[in-house]
C-alpha cells in the first residue's frame, strides 16, 4: 500500500511549461495545395511544403513537393519580413536538374481554399533546367486543417 501510494504521490510531479519555439522562416513555412500550369498544361492541387533548414537562417527555407509532381526538393532564398522568394540555380536534391524560383510571395489572408475559408496564398513561378522555355505558375493555399479543404 505504501508503494501504491508512493507512485501516486511522486506522479503528480510539477511539470514545466511547454514553450513553444518558432522557426525564423515560421511565416513563410506551411504546408500548401498548390496548382502547377504552364501552356496546355495543368495539374490538379498538389500538396507542396515549405519549411526551415537545418541552419535555421530566416534567409533561406527548404520547397518540396513530396514527390507528389517533379521530385522536387530544394534550399530557396526568402525574405521573411515581406514574405517573398525566389532565386536561380537552385539544387534539386532528387535530381540533376536545376532550379529557378522567380516572383515567389506569400500573401497572408488573400487565398480562398476550396470550401470557402479565407487562407494564405502562395504564387510564384518555376523553371527547369533541362526545360529552359517552359515556365511554370504555381498558385495555391495554405493548408486549412478542413478535411473538405484536403485533395
Amino acid at each position: 500500500m505504501l508503494a501504491f501510494v508512493s507512485i501516486i504521490l511522486n506522479s503528480c510531479d510539477q511539470k514545466e511549461d511547454y514553450e513553444q519555439i518558432n522557426s525564423q522562416v515560421v511565416d513563410a513555412a506551411g504546408e500548401w495545395w498548390i496548382k502547377f500550369s504552364a501552356t496546355d498544361y495543368e495539374t490538379g492541387y498538389l500538396k507542396v511544403l515549405t519549411f526551415n533548414t537545418a541552419d535555421d537562417i530566416a534567409t533561406e527555407m527548404w520547397i518540396w513537393d513530396k514527390g507528389n509532381w517533379k521530385g522536387i526538393k530544394f534550399k530557396c532564398p526568402v525574405n521573411v519580413a515581406n514574405l517573398t522568394f525566389g532565386g536561380t540555380g537552385l539544387t534539386n536534391l532528387n535530381t540533376d536538374v536545376s532550379v529557378e524560383v522567380l516572383n515567389g510571395k506569400i500573401e497572408k489572408g488573400a487565398g480562398l481554399s476550396t470550401s470557402g475559408v479565407v487562407t494564405d496564398k502562395i504564387s510564384f513561378e518555376i523553371k527547369f533546367s533541362d526545360e529552359p522555355d517552359v515556365v511554370y505558375q504555381a498558385v495555391g493555399t495554405r493548408k486549412t486543417g478542413f478535411v473538405e479543404d484536403e485533395h
